[in-house]
């Protein structure tokens, strides 16, 4: 398989998972308050299958304008544009020409797709939710009834503001959760444990001019000990690094089935705040043993390992603050050959780590108060209950996000040209 079709696929199945879960969270609270969902998408439009469930009850009046070309069957598939009315959803209109809905449509009442499922005296049974799987596979929707209209029935904009937070935050609360289900997950089946002081540190990549490089130090060299002490792991050579403090320290390495030894002083990187010796390395040789932990210690040690990463990562953001900023955000397309990289070299695990690291930026971004997304939304409801359950001008909060979306494709485009500059020079996404 080519290097592009593993990128493209890995790329697409990493943004799924992380989209999909996040679009979850709103989907399963907007539930809970009562708003209607019309449509879950896993892609984007154009529809390529979909799938009515839900047994929503409509009812019909004297008043109630159908046109179809038969009358109403059972499995027949009509639009609806209803209106709350007698404590009742009560239709106006029902067509089975399908028009795609737009903001227009839904000014005066609920416009709905759904399949029949019963007749009855008065009111029909209709299956009004959609799940949707669509052409282009770059992450998913929900799409609710009313966002932004208060007089539509069970809309989103009807709702108290805190329902209406609650619904907001939740993409980006699943996506701090999933971590911790994978965590969880990962410790619970059984799975292999590397076996301590059983491995080897084979060198796949020497810097230019480093510590190791001036040391003589080639790759393909296993390193055995530095001075006395045995590296059997990454985490080894780690430590020793740190704990010399830019000592010169004596390198035992096998070389083509020989042994030797090579002075090395490490040098300070100040971006990681660690000593290095400039080098790539790898595990070889290691043993593994079979191992599991009951749920309860999983749980434990899931959520201990995603508050760890939270961490690592508020570090890394303090580093790149500061620095050059251009050089080290990527967008779509860099996003894409990172995922490439990872799925050649670390495999399927490494992939679901991705995940978790790319689900954890995804809820952070997300919920700040970035217009467009669920964070610029949220400011206007915090706004909203600030000021007594009083709402800014529509006009003013459209204003807010059209300037956004206007920054962010901006924004966009800007560090997707950088991506691909970086792809033509060819230079690394992970480093090294």
């Amino acid at each position: 398989m080519s290097d592009a079709v593993v990128t493209i696929i890995s790329f697409v199945a990493v943004l799924l998972v992380v989209v999909l879960v996040h679009e979850f969270g709103h989907l399963f609270t907007a539930r809970w308050f009562g708003v209607k969902v019309l449509e879950f998408g896993v892609g984007y439009p154009p529809r390529v299958l979909k799938m009515y469930t839900g047994k929503s009850i409509i009812a019909l009046s004297p008043s109630t304008v159908v046109q179809t070309h038969d009358p109403l069957q059972v499995g027949q598939v009509i639009q609806i544009k209803s209106s709350w009315s007698d404590e009742q959803l009560t239709a106006d209109f029902i067509s089975d020409h399908l028009n795609p809905i737009t903001s227009k449509d839904t000014e005066q009442g609920l416009v709905h797709q759904g399949k029949i499922r019963e007749i009855r005296t008065n009111e029909i049974i209709v299956a009004d939710m959609i799940y949707s799987l669509n052409l282009f596979p770059l992450g998913g929707f929900v799409r609710l009834s009313g966002e932004t209209d208060s007089t539509i029935p069970f809309s989103l904009a009807s709702k108290p503001a805190w329902q209406r937070a609650i619904i907001l935050v939740s993409g980006a609360f699943m996506n701090l959760i999933y971590p911790v289900i994978v965590f969880t997950l990962i410790s619970i089946i059984p799975h292999n444990v590397p076996v301590e002081n059983t491995g080897e540190i084979q060198i796949i990549e020497v810097i230019p001019l480093s510590p190791a490089e001036q040391a003589g130090i080639i790759p393909k060299d296993v390193l055995l000990k530095v001075d006395q002490t045995p590296v059997s792991s990454p985490s080894d050579l780690r430590s020793i690094l740190n704990l010399s403090q830019g000592s010169s320290s004596s390198w035992t390495i096998q070389r083509s089935g020989k042994q030797m030894t090579a002075t090395v002083t490490p040098s300070y990187e100040d971006s990681i705040k660690q000593w290095v010796s400039g080098i790539r390395i790898i595990t070889i040789n290691q043993e593994f043993v079979k191992a599991s932990e009951p749920p309860w210690t999983a749980l434990a040690g899931g959520v201990t390992r995603t508050i760890a990463l939270l961490d690592a990562l508020q570090t890394e953001f303090r580093n790149i603050v500061g620095k050059d900023v251009q050089n080290q955000i990527t967008g779509p397309v860099g996003i894409a050959q990172i995922t490439g990289e990872v799925a050649k070299q670390a495999g399927f695990q490494g992939l679901v780590i991705l995940s978790i690291i790319i689900s954890i930026n995804l809820a952070i971004l997300n919920i700040l108060p970035i217009p467009m997304l669920d964070g610029g939304r949220l400011l206007f409801v915090l706004i909203e209950i600030l000021r007594g359950g009083k709402q800014l001008p529509r006009h003013k909060e459209n204003l807010f996000h059209a300037m956004g979306f206007v920054f962010l494709i901006s924004l966009i485009i800007i560090v997707t040209m950088k991506d691909i500059q970086r792809i033509i020079t060819g230079e690394p996404f992970l480093g090294g």
